[in-house]
């Protein structure tokens, strides 16, 4: 069926009584018309590939200059759809093929150019241009989708990255206004727990020179809208001309910019509760459709969790900053007196050693546990510090090249006294003495000092035995530590490296901090620790460090 508004339609040939015969047709056949006509192949070219449209082309196959084959082609490769109908005088079954494949819509002999013929070719022929017309934009429709699809899941990666608030509403901001093509977009951030509200803004080269920070100018309802009723809103620009509160609000939202349509989804917690929301304006062609609500809400559910994740990154780092400042003043307000008491006692113990006959009974045997207790505390604090540097990555480590062996060979002379005292034996095992390594040598002793400790509290008081050894493993040294103690049971295993975990059937001495601060230790020589153990049979920690 012809559309009742008339057809434009180009009729090129250069035979005055053809072109009266075409005309003839179509008002036979009742086609509303306008038709231009043209005489020439170089006026033919300039009306097909200019920048006029037209529904149809009725092309004569010979046309002084050239001819309606060569036009056809070169009208093809140019890009331009227009259904063509070539008219020909010649019955030639072989060059209606070519013109076919050329991309004519149909080809008719002018002796036997009917009315109704003429009818049912341009009605195939419109046919056939609004279903490629309707494919085409369908197939553009879809790799719209995909490409939006593909930049969501790349902007996933780049908003879970950004490490503050300012960064990831940056990001965000601009993800928005490239996946659904506009010129303006706004992240904002609401103000929660007395922290001020957070807004940033993405542009296009349309407004060089605009701030990236967002007018705060007034409080948009439908910005309100979106944050408590927790659903987007979509307006086209004569929707939002038509109302002049709502114009006004975005108006004052959008300062300096071309307020045309507006689109905004809601940023929400996974409590529920309202965090901010996304708004775009001024699309780049037409207005906002329901595909882009659609694919700005996935966005909106996506930055929603990486701001929340932000902020309770901010937070967490917030508390670790203060935990590390009460540590910090605790730390030295506790080292002062226990300094003046260790000092005491070493005053006490020396004058002890020069008089021994008039001191009271036990006298030094109670400074010396003084002394220890001092030292214990002292190691108490330091623990808590280290763990506090662990958490936060600031665990400061200077490598050096060492001998493996050499370091356990210390570690071993460092644990000796306290074995003594348990009636234990310290002993060394597969010690390869070339191995070296490149490791900070105090921090390496100071997880040897951790691990054998460990050891020593569990093992047996008569018969107890913890061995040590050094090896080559691959590319790396590892060092062990065994002992024949009772054992870790299955159920402990997974909590080992936990902080201030302690077993069930641990000694009350320690903070639990022991292995937590030497697998920081070791993470930051990029060295790896772990742990086997048997009930019954005892226990075996084993560290890696990086060969030279």
């Amino acid at each position: 069926m012809m559309s009742k508004t008339p057809l434009a339609l180009l009729l090129v040939d250069d035979d005055e009584v053809d072109r009266a015969a075409v005309r003839r047709a179509l008002d036979r056949a009742g086609v509303a018309a306008t038709v231009f006509e043209v005489s020439d192949f170089a006026s033919a070219r300039a009306a097909l590939l200019g920048r006029k449209e037209f529904d149809a082309v009725l092309l004569d196959f010979g046309l002084p200059g050239g001819d309606g084959l060569e036009l056809l082609r070169e009208a093809r490769s140019d890009g331009v759809d227009t259904p063509v109908i070539v008219l020909t005088g010649q019955g030639d079954e072989a060059l209606a093929v070519e013109l076919m494949k050329a991309g004519a819509i149909d080809y008719l002999q002018k002796g036997l150019l009917t009315a109704e013929r003429l009818s049912q070719s341009l009605r195939q022929a419109l046919r056939l241009r609004e279903a490629d017309r309707q494919a085409r934009d369908a197939r553009r429709a879809v790799e719209h989708q995909a490409a939006q699809l593909q930049l969501l899941a790349d902007a996933s990666v780049g908003i879970h990255g950004s490490h503050s608030l300012e960064a990831a509403l940056e990001f965000i901001s601009k993800t928005a206004r490239e996946l659904v093509g506009a010129n303006a977009a706004v992240a904002q951030l609401d103000g929660i727990g007395g922290r001020a509200e957070v807004e940033r803004r993405s542009l296009s080269e349309k407004y060089v020179g605009h701030s990236a920070v967002a007018s705060s100018d007034g409080d948009p309802r439908w910005a309100t809208l979106v944050r408590e009723a927790r659903k987007s809103v979509r307006l086209t620009a004569s929707q939002l001309d038509a109302d002049s509160a709502w114009k006004s609000s975005c108006a004052r939202r959008f300062k300096g910019l071309t307020v045309r349509g507006l689109l905004a989804a809601p940023l929400v917690g996974q409590d529920g509760k309202p965090l901010g929301s996304l708004q775009l304006t001024d699309r780049l062609e037409g207005d906002f459709d329901a595909s882009d609500e659609a694919v700005l809400v996935q966005l909106a559910q996506t930055a929603s969790v990486a701001l929340e994740n932000v902020r309770l990154y901010r937070a967490a780092r917030d508390a670790a900053s203060l935990r590390d400042d009460v540590l910090a003043i605790v730390s030295h307000d506790l080292r002062n007196p226990l300094n003046v008491v260790g000092m005491s006692a070493a005053m006490l113990r020396v004058a002890l050693d020069e008089s021994p006959t008039t001191a009271p009974a036990n006298c030094l045997a109670l400074v010396q546990r003084i002394e220890r207790n001092v030292s214990r505390m002292n190691r108490l604090i330091e623990d808590l510090l280290d763990a506090s540097r662990v958490d936060t990555g600031r665990l400061s480590i200077q490598p050096k090249l060492e001998k493996a062996s050499a370091m356990v060979t210390d570690a071993i002379e460092a644990a000796l006294p306290i074995a003594e005292a348990q009636g234990a034996r310290l002993e060394t095992d597969d010690l390869d003495t070339k191995l070296m390594v490149r490791a900070d040598r105090d921090r390496i002793l100071q997880v040897f000092s951790n691990v054998v400790g460990n050891s020593l509290k569990f093992v047996p008081r008569a018969g107890g035995r913890v061995t040590l050894s050094a090896a080559c493993d691959g590319n790396r040294a590892r060092f062990s530590v065994v002992d024949n103690g009772p054992g870790i049971p299955p159920g402990h295993m997974g909590h080992l490296f936990e902080r201030y975990w302690k077993g069930s059937v641990a000694s009350r001495e320690g903070a639990g901090l022991g292995l937590f601060i030497a697998k920081g230790i070791l993470d930051a020589h990029g060295g790896e620790i772990r742990v086997e153990s048997k009930p019954q049979v005892g226990t075996t920690v084993c560290f890696w460090l990086p060969l030279v």
